[in-house]
């Protein structure tokens, strides 16, 4: 399965969960996400930590999951102090990161940090178990060439 098919796999898989909008960050790792999401509300941003903190009002204005969608590398870490306020109140914000596959780990590589379970005991991984009580963190890693 290509990298697009991959993405349009998982964004109907967190609509199914009952996202019902995206904050997209921008960068290159995540296009195959941004790419799939032609016909979704989204909502564009620069900075992660003003997406997650949107995403969080949205949250609290209509009570449905709302997906932030990043790049690689500290991009994913900027999520956190939102992800931690999203725990403690109990809001269902879903944080999809792009990721550089698995080989680039512990290389140096540009945009190349350990991103699986960087959000320790606030986000749960998994989808499949997913309480909705707390934050979901779902990292996707793609390969060359993205598109």
């Amino acid at each position: 399965m290509n990298n697009v098919d991959r993405a349009r796999s998982l964004i109907a898989s967190i609509r199914a969960a009952g996202a019902t909008e995206f904050c997209v960050c921008a960068g290159s790792r995540n296009s195959p996400l941004l790419a799939v999401l032609g016909n979704e509300v989204c909502y564009s941003f620069v900075d992660e930590r003003s997406a997650a903190f949107f995403a969080i009002g949205r949250m609290k204005l209509h009570g449905n999951p709302v997906a932030v969608v990043t790049t690689s590398g500290t991009a994913v870490a900027e999520l956190l102090p939102a992800t931690i306020e999203a725990h403690y109140a109990g809001l269902p914000l879903v944080l999809v990161s792009a990721d550089r596959p698995a080989r680039y780990r512990g290389t140096g590589a540009p945009q190349s940090i350990e991103q699986v379970g960087i959000f320790g005991v606030y986000a749960e991984t998994a989808l499949e178990t997913w309480s909705r009580a707390r934050p979901l963190h779902l990292n996707i890693e793609f390969d060359e060439p993205l598109l």
